[in-house]
């Protein structure tokens, strides 16, 4: 019997879909960039500057893996399963107060509490400049698994994003898996299981492969830290799945709603400002909106006008779990789009055409830019058709579809 983790591309907080995927992993790859006003000694959920491991998320994994000893009365039990730990990251760094929050035996509890203490100090988070305690939520995996079963994703791993097949010995580490619907890894055995999976993608998927799935809504939903529900954190017999809130009529309505309802800042349209603002809120148990913040946006004024229309939204159907209403985090972008003269001159934009090289090899037309984890990237180089010449040179050292551009994109190995 041993001890795994969730794969560290399957940490998120964030909702796809219908279901509330991990809602309570905290070991994630978010933009938690939102700010909050507080007391002095408040603990933070998300702040400007969340607290880091020495060495990065990987690290966690690994410390947790080498300082974990399954219990030998849970081996006898044959207990398993997935507890998950919250814990405070202070302004000194130290890990504090940590607490289960989903309980699966008093045995494997007392062990995810134990390494969980052991953990080394962190890089405290910031808030306006000054240290601050954060809440870090980890889950942590107790399951029997055959040496078969400790195969992980490698560099010749086959990766398939909607139907479509990338180049042999794709770098799977350029992915920002928060930016896809779903990740399913195919594991290469039984031998039966390898055989299949070479006759539909090919020799390499003897390596196992990767099938992942486009978002179908840019919607995105989170827990709350656990005093805003204090409920359901109580309640760790529950294992429904959350139902997520609703917006009368749906996403189209509300999209609609923000169309009709925005009123273009008057100084981003003369300086022609365009973009997307982020916008998180609060969805209470009432299904009413409420702590609007703008986390992420492309300019001041459209940050204030898309919080003006989130805080003018109707009442929700709210979250629930196990029949009692929930408060949860909704994450959206609201898009700021003017219309552009056609008498005036546009730059230069990528097209289906444009020739994308990921480590020399040319990616389909249909990989999205917006995929990409830049912190995994070594280069990254546009070589944009500026004139005749210059499409005249990249038409020679790259082919007849350089006349579209060409990107060029660098992993770290």
């Amino acid at each position: 019997m041993t001890i795994l983790f969730a794969l560290l591309l399957s940490f998120t907080s964030n909702v796809q879909g219908s279901k509330l995927i991990n809602a309570l992993s905290a070991i994630d790859q978010q933009d938690n960039t939102g700010t909050q006003t507080a007391s002095k000694d408040s603990v933070y959920s998300f702040v400007e500057k969340m607290p880091q491991f020495p060495g990065g998320e990987k690290e966690v994994i690994k410390f947790l893996s080498k300082t974990m000893v399954y219990p030998e009365e849970a081996r006898k039990n044959d207990e398993h399963g997935k507890v998950i730990v919250q814990f405070v990251i202070s302004k000194t760094g130290k890990v504090e107060n940590a607490k289960v929050l989903k309980s699966i035996s008093k045995n494997l509890d007392a062990e995810a509490l134990r390494v969980i203490g052991l953990l080394p100090d962190w890089t405290p988070g910031e808030q306006n400049g000054e240290k601050v305690a954060v809440y870090r939520i980890i889950p942590i995996l107790f399951q029997n698994v055959s040496p078969e079963d400790a195969w992980e994703v490698n560099e010749k791993t086959v990766v398939v994003i909607d139907n479509v097949k990338m180049p042999d010995n794709f770098n799977a580490t350029i992915l920002n898996f928060n930016q896809f619907g779903s990740v399913t890894v195919l594991k290469p055995f039984p031998e039966k299981e390898k055989s299949a999976l070479k006759s539909k993608y090919g020799k390499q998927a003897e390596n196992g492969v990767i099938l992942i799935t486009k978002k179908q809504s840019e919607i995105q939903y989170s827990l709350p830290d656990s005093t805003l529900n204090p409920t359901l954190a109580k309640n760790t017999t529950c294992k429904e799945d959350i139902v997520i809130p609703v917006y009368p009529g749906g996403e189209e309505k509300l999209m609609s709603y923000f169309a009709d309802s925005i009123q273009y800042p008057f100084v981003a349209q003369r300086t022609k400002t365009q973009g997307k603002v982020y916008v998180r809120f609060m969805v209470d148990t009432a299904g009413k909106v409420s702590n609007v913040t703008a986390i992420k946006s492309a300019d001041y004024f459209l940050g204030k006008e898309a919080v003006r229309v989130v805080n003018t939204l109707p009442a929700w159907t709210p979250a629930a779990k196990c029949g009692t209403n929930i408060n949860i985090l909704v994450t959206l972008p609201v898009t700021f789009k003017l219309d552009v003269p056609s008498t005036e001159k546009k730059e230069w934009v990528r097209n289906n055409k444009t020739i994308v090289l990921l480590d020399g090899q040319r990616l389909p037309a249909s990989f999205e830019l917006e995929w990409l984890r830049y912190e995994n990237l070594s280069s990254y180089q546009v070589l944009q058709p500026t004139s005749k010449e210059v499409t005249k040179k990249l038409v020679s050292q790259y082919g007849r579809d350089a006349v579209n551009g060409v990107i060029l994109i660098g992993s770290r190995k």
